[in-house]
């Protein structure tokens, strides 16, 4: 014998970008598609305990990762990535 109980459940309908407060989801309403910053630091770190769990929309991420990009640049000059894959260049899943 089955028995049955209703279920209610939270399922995300849109993560907003926490830069430009702009929606993730397209005009065809495929999404949400966005990135995430995220960083939860330890003890001796001057921000011990902060977490951070930000939400970018494509536009404002590229954005930021252009800003990093030549932070970088600036630091360290002509840098060459000393392993494989440089994860400021992004790597193709499919």
């Amino acid at each position: 014998m089955k028995t049955w109980k209703e279920k209610i459940s939270k399922v995300v309908d849109d993560v907003l970008c926490d830069c430009c407060g702009k929606s993730t989801t397209n005009c065809d309403h495929v999404g949400p598609d966005y990135a995430t910053l995220d960083s939860c630091w330890g003890y001796g770190s001057v921000h011990d305990g902060i977490m951070y769990d930000i939400h970018l929309c494509e536009k404002c991420f590229c954005e930021i990762l252009s800003h990093i990009k030549e932070n970088r640049r600036q630091v360290l000059g002509p840098f060459k990535y000393p392993h494989e894959n440089d994860p400021l260049q992004g790597t193709k899943y499919l």
